[in-house]
């Protein structure tokens, strides 16, 4: 049995409750804050400290912050964070992380979502946008891009050596050297120093649970 498999329940039911105390925190502020139709998702779990950068000032990210386009999320030492977009995407940090919100349109008339992973460990649940556009949705590295089929998958991005692990969906992970599809839950690729795509390959157990565990906020989401 693969690790998502084992997670998944609990990971559903975690991010149930999480999602429904968003729907309830957009209504809540939509009634008192002008600045709520801009709004695009909120931090909706955090153990230790994370920090966020919006037009060039710093502040404490707490759980129920707002969080805004071109946002930078940081996570610190010994940190996890969960960011909650309101299509339902959910964007989990591990510790000294960093991810932008780069672009996020979610309306009758046009979607998208552009994230972008700087450094860390970090897992990506797709939301609605990628349900019905899939080709919308993105998530940008230093080393390469990763494309989402309605998707979740776990990764790390260092300079030594970068991970991505398909945990269900599909995902394609391309830069200007080469791109592989990702289709079987439980495997992944690297990437090397010289930006070299590997084919993909099984992860092992201990492997995917390694990761699964950098950017887990509680035991329920192990």
């Amino acid at each position: 049995m693969h690790e998502h498999e084992h997670a998944g329940p609990n990971i559903s039911k975690k991010l149930h409750v999480h999602r429904f105390f968003v729907f309830i925190l957009f209504v809540l502020l939509s009634a008192s804050h002008s600045y709520a139709q801009d709004m695009i998702g909120v931090v909706s779990a955090l153990s230790g400290n994370a920090s966020i950068i919006r037009n060039s000032e710093e502040i404490s990210a707490e759980s129920g912050t707002p969080i805004f386009q071109d946002d930078v999320i940081n996570s610190a030492d010994n940190s996890r964070v969960q960011i909650l977009l309101k299509d339902q995407t959910a964007i989990n940090l591990g510790a000294n992380a960093s991810l932008t919100i780069d672009a996020f349109v979610y309306s009758d008339e046009a979607e998208n979502v552009a994230v972008k992973v700087s450094k860390g460990a970090f897992k990506f649940i797709s939301g609605k946008v990628a349900t019905k556009n899939p080709e919308k949705v993105t998530v940008e590295t230093p080393v390469a891009t990763i494309g989402v089929r309605g998707t979740e998958f776990v990764g790390v991005i260092n300079p030594q050596d970068s991970r991505i692990a398909l945990l269900d969906g599909k995902i394609e992970v391309a830069n200007d050297l080469g791109a592989q599809l990702v289709e079987v839950p439980g495997f992944g690729v690297s990437i090397d120093t010289a930006g070299v795509i590997s084919p993909p390959v099984k992860f092992s157990q201990s492997e995917l649970e390694s990761l699964l565990n950098t950017v887990a906020i509680d035991k329920d989401e192990k």
